[in-house]
């Protein structure tokens, strides 16, 4: 039966580079006897794990999360001597990198790429591993291709889309006017879950209804018009 935390040590740090830094800033005023999650404040449980797991794969804290000596020294270096640190921490344990088979100097992107998949980073992970590879290469002065480069996370957020929103008569024929307005946000959220319209209910259901449905387009308008 595997070990799921020997399994997870194989795989090379694919948390922010800038989280991991940070961290390492903080432990500048003393380093504790053990590193573990209370350390660690706000972060989600998913930080933690990956921050956990790239100090152990950089052999900056032992399985059980005691401080190793190298990362004593690479806390209280400053200037070369920190440069010259991390180099020789980049080196040791990125040593599948450093071989005879990889010129980092002229690696392509799918080959790096690959050496990163054989160590056990896949798919979208496998992306994070590269980009905290040239993050922390860049601060070690550690030399790598020009034609590798961090991607940039995508957006999430869906396009605006322009969509003019016709009325209908409300039961006292009261007409509004047509009216623009950018359907994001809410806005597009309610007008999704609005039930539609059955002729089948009752009167008193249909008047409800009408009124329900004119207050929202009011507040749409509304917004519409302090944008």
């Amino acid at each position: 039966m595997s070990d799921p935390e020997k399994e997870k040590k194989a795989i090379p740090p694919y948390v922010s580079y800038k989280t991991f830094h940070s961290f390492l800033d903080r432990l500048k005023i003393g380093i504790p006897s053990r590193i573990d999650r209370s350390l660690m404040g706000t972060m989600s449980g998913a930080a933690q794990s990956q921050l956990t797991g790239a100090l152990r794969f950089l052999n900056l804290i032992s399985p059980n999360g005691l401080p190793t000596d190298i990362l004593t020294k690479l806390i209280h270096s400053e200037g070369v001597e920190k440069q010259e640190t991390l180099k020789e921490i980049v080196k040791k344990s990125y040593s599948f990198l450093f071989g005879d088979m990889l010129d980092l100097k002229r690696v392509t992107p799918s080959h790096l790429q690959e050496s990163f998949m054989k160590a056990g980073a896949t798919g979208a992970t496998n992306h994070k591993c590269i980009s905290f590879f040239i993050s922390i290469t860049k601060e070690a002065g550690i030399a790598i291709s020009p034609h590798i480069k961090a991607k940039k996370a995508r957006s999430t957020m869906p396009k605006v889309k322009r969509k003019v929103i016709n009325i209908k008569p409300s039961i006292n024929n009261e007409v509004e006017q047509p009216i623009q307005t950018e359907q994001i946000g809410w806005q597009q959220l309610l007008l999704s879950k609005f039930p539609s319209f059955d002729p089948a209910w009752s009167a008193e259901v249909q008047t409800k209804w009408f009124e329900g449905f004119n207050e929202l387009m009011k507040q749409v308008k509304k917004q519409s018009e302090e944008e």
